[in-house]
């Protein structure tokens, strides 16, 4: 007795209107971060785009941001919940911990042996070896296209050498020194710096390596040059290091120190600081080939990267080595070849070329002087350059990108390649001043919207209404729809621009359709009335245009983001750690798989989240856990015995025993019951159901004779603040509730309505729903049906738009009461249909005639 005392006097009475008002709380906290999260992934995806500069402090300062933002939610969605995710935490701080890692991160510098043959590289070695003995490898091992033999002294060789001689420390004090303003200064630290490093002693376990590398070449000549680990990949460093021809091997301790020492001088150091590298970002290993004796020799784009239009290969070639033709110290043979099938070649020049660079026969190179008749030939016969030609191809298509590449032919008409690297391909833009913004091809069909991504592309409408289309949307097409759905994400690689009558550029399907640069517009009113599905438009997202067919101007000279920006290392950093932050795999809240442990970056979370915070809102249960003690009761005309829990802000004076709808100052009930008052409303009339209708009703009421009992008069219960609602109803036979929130900021505005039950069969309350459904799709919900049951939601809509909506969908829970028993038909079902969207909203076609007096 004492123990089942003392239990009950020391347990705190739960008070469960506070309770209510903490959960909002934490709710609107949760809102406020997941809002803030998405601006901060939508901004940062801006910046991807290429038409923005930033640095590493916005990179650090964004990325924190994201974090913070996301860490708040998952806290908030736990305080919510009793701790129902308790995983969330560890994902996200995970996340954090990579992108962290992003940020600060110094290049890797695996652990391999100092010297690796040609023969066991591919490209998959290229943080050991950089990318250009890689992908030398890369064609040899697996093209097996002609290169010459050879091997790669490693970036851990690299790593070793500045240990073992301490220069490190002192590398990196001198370089921040260098300023790339200051030339004289620059050039100053970078002779102080060479000099350290030809001084310095090679360990000897390096240098043993080297000696015995050096020994399957004896004898022949090498061509021993820079692959530091970032060059030739997004960052040419054309021309930065060094190249050493014709020298002995037995040397090579001398020749790599002088390879290394090219990474400081002035010039490299420039390109590199200005590129934002950091001295560790840039290990170099070194490449050592055998020399190919070349009779001719030059470079050979994939497509002509200043007409990338034209479809052709562009093939330079010198007489001699290649050295000449990438530096430009004789005009070059010029031939342009289709890529088309037959490789025909469509031009070539002939220059004349009066010298050559030959080596010496004691090592070294020398320029050679050339006779008229040789200087004036072609380098190249009609199959060797279609034969170089068909390699490029070969190349492109494995490298997944347009290559420059460099070739030698020797005395016996052999061909070797000797580097393949990415080749920037120039994008036709408008030069400056020649558009004015006002600017129109044609007489624009819509001239209104958000641009959530830029750009220009065309193609056929398709009409966008339910997720279930997704699978239906064609290659090309562009989407147009009432609402934002990640949904698109599925198809996102194959479609062609999006418009949306809502929507932000910081929701779901914008930060996706910007990871996949598809052009988007957002807040396109009327796009699903004026647009018909087939028809050709194109889309400008910039000016927020949408015109009439194909409009060539605008497709082939759109601005597009600056490939020398997206070469950046700090553009290139942001797109990693975007990669963490912004993929959504999590879909379909409906799925099995859509749980917190799935969840692998921000983005999943933050979706995650809102889901299961609305859900945790939506299922108040307001019906068993509130007691009308705390709460108002609401005197009113209508049929509805209806208690009131004033969260803050919702009622002019809370707490009150009675209150009547003048007291009600939240905005979003004040709109939910002026749809209950619509003058068209007749609460206590009749509809007319047929004989079957009433039997129906008859046998479903003595089934649940607890129906019978609730009728109209069952509690119903609303929550809320002077924007937000939660309200719970039970009307005649079918119950619903409603979720929502309303304020001047649209992003945070929403309608979630739920709607079951009915007095008829099953088949007549499935006609309801199907009715209901296309009334809510019709005002711009999205709609999910089961059974009886109605799930609709709808966000992101204006202050004004979002009460006009609440309006209706109170006149539509009246509009539906007992409607049930009506429809006895599907006939009958598209009548109701079209009366709604005619405003008749008494039905006045279903109820009793009234009899003459």
């Amino acid at each position: 007795m004492l123990f089942r005392f003392l239990r009950r006097f020391l347990k705190e009475e739960i008070d469960e209107p506070a309770r209510l008002r903490l959960k909002f709380q934490h709710f609107r906290r949760l809102l406020e971060n997941n809002a803030k999260a998405l601006e901060t992934m939508a901004d940062m995806e801006e910046k991807l785009s290429g038409d923005f500069l930033f640095d590493r402090v916005y990179l650090q300062t964004q990325a924190e941001r994201l974090g913070d933002s996301v860490s708040q939610i998952v806290a908030e969605l736990n305080l919510l919940t009793a701790n129902r995710y308790p995983e969330l935490r560890a994902i996200c701080q995970k996340i954090k911990e990579e992108i962290g890692r992003e940020l600060t991160a110094a290049a890797s510098i695996p652990e391999t042996a100092y010297v690796l043959p040609l023969s066991s590289l591919t490209r998959e070695t290229a943080a050991s070896v950089g990318a250009k003995m890689a992908n030398l490898g890369e064609m040899g091992n697996r093209l097996h296209l002609p290169v010459p033999a050879g091997f790669a002294i490693t970036a851990s060789a690299y790593k070793r050498f500045l240990e073992a001689s301490g220069l490190e420390g002192e590398l990196a004090q001198r370089l921040a020194q260098a300023r790339i303003d200051d030339l004289e200064s620059l050039e100053a630290v970078s002779r102080e710096i060479q000099a350290l490093v030809r001084q310095a002693p090679l360990p000897p376990d390096l240098e043993a390596a080297l000696a015995e590398a050096g020994k399957a070449f004896q004898g022949r000549p090498l061509a021993v040059r820079s692959s530091a680990v970032g060059e030739d990949t997004e960052f040419s460093f054309a021309g930065q290091f060094a190249t050493l021809l014709n020298v002995d091997a037995q040397e090579l301790p001398a020749h790599y120190k002088e390879i290394v020492a090219s990474k400081f001088t002035s010039r490299a150091i420039f390109y590199w600081k200005y590129q934002n590298f950091s001295a560790e970002e840039l290990p170099m290993a070194v490449g050592c080939l055998a020399l190919v004796p070349a009779r001719a020799s030059g470079v050979m784009f994939s497509l002509d990267p200043h007409a990338a239009e034209s479809n052709t290969v562009l093939i330079s070639a010198v007489w001699g080595l290649g050295k000449y033709a990438v530096d430009g110290a004789v005009s070059p043979d010029l031939y342009r070849v289709s890529r088309e099938p037959g490789l025909e070649i469509t031009s070539q020049r002939v220059a004349e070329k009066p010298v050559a660079l030959v080596p010496r026969p004691e090592g070294g190179t020398r320029e050679a002087a050339l006779d008229l008749d040789q200087a004036t030939s072609p380098c190249l016969s009609p199959e060797q350059i279609q034969h170089l030609a068909a390699i490029a191809l070969k190349l492109e298509k494995h490298f997944g990108h347009p290559q420059d590449i460099e070739w030698a032919l020797d005395e016996s008409g052999a061909i070797y390649l000797l580097q393949s690297r990415p080749l920037r391909v120039a994008v036709p833009s408008f030069a400056a001043g020649e558009r004015e913004s006002t600017w129109e091809p044609v007489p624009p069909l819509l001239r209104f919207g958000i641009r959530a991504v830029g750009g220009a592309a065309a193609g056929r409408v398709f009409l966008y209404t339910r997720d279930e289309d997704v699978a239906n949307i064609p290659p090309g097409a562009v989407v147009v729809a009432r609402q934002p759905a990640a949904k698109l994400v599925l198809v996102m690689d194959r479609i062609n621009a999006i418009l949306t009558e809502v929507g932000s550029p910081t929701d779901h399907m914008s930060i996706l359709a910007r990871e996949f640069r598809v052009p988007t517009l957002v807040e396109v009113g009327g796009a699903t009335r004026v647009l018909h599905p087939g028809q050709v438009v194109t889309v400008d997202a910039d000016a927020a245009r949408v015109y009439p067919g194909l409009v060539s101007e605008l497709l082939e000279h759109r601005p597009r983001p600056d490939e020398d920006v997206r070469s950046n290392p700090i553009f290139q950093k942001l797109a990693r750690i975007l990669k963490k932050a912004t993929p959504l795999n999590l879909l379909d809240p409906e799925s099995p798989e859509f749980e917190a442990s799935r969840c692998r970056t921000f983005h999943d979370i933050t979706r995650f989240a809102h889901e299961k915070s609305m859900d945790a809102m939506f299922a108040l249960d307001a019906g068993q856990s509130l007691e009308p003690r705390g709460c108002s009761r609401l005197r009113t005309g209508l049929p509805l015995n209806l208690f009131i829990l004033d969260l803050g802000g919702g009622l002019k004076v809370s707490g009150q025993a009675w209150v009547t709808e003048d007291d009600i100052i939240s905005r979003p009930f004040k709109a939910l019951l002026r749809g209950f008052h619509h003058p068209q409303v007749t609460w206590a009339g009749q509809l007319a159901p047929d004989l079957k209708g009433f039997i129906s009703v008859f046998a479903n009421t003595m089934y649940d004779m607890g129906k019978a009992e609730k009728g109209l008069g069952g509690k119903s219960f609303a929550v809320i603040t002077d924007n937000y609602l939660n309200f719970n109803s039970r009307l005649g036979y079918h119950f619903a509730i409603l979720d929502a929130y309303v304020s001047e900021n649209k992003d945070d505005n929403y309608i979630s309505f739920q709607f079951k039950g009915g007095a008829a069969g099953v088949e007549r309350r499935e006609r309801r729903a199907r009715l209901l459904s296309e009334i809510l799709d019709d005002l711009g919900f999205k709609v999910q049906v089961t059974g009886d049951m109605v799930r609709a939601r709808m966000v992101k809509y204006s202050l004004l738009e979002t009460e006009q909506t609440l309006e209706l969908v109170g006149l539509l829970s009246a509009f539906a009461r007992q409607l049930d028993l009506a429809l006895s038909s599907e006939a009958v079902v598209a009548r109701c249909f079209q009366a709604f969207k005619e405003a008749d909203y008494s039905l006045s076609f279903l109820r009793p005639a009234v009899s003459e007096q």
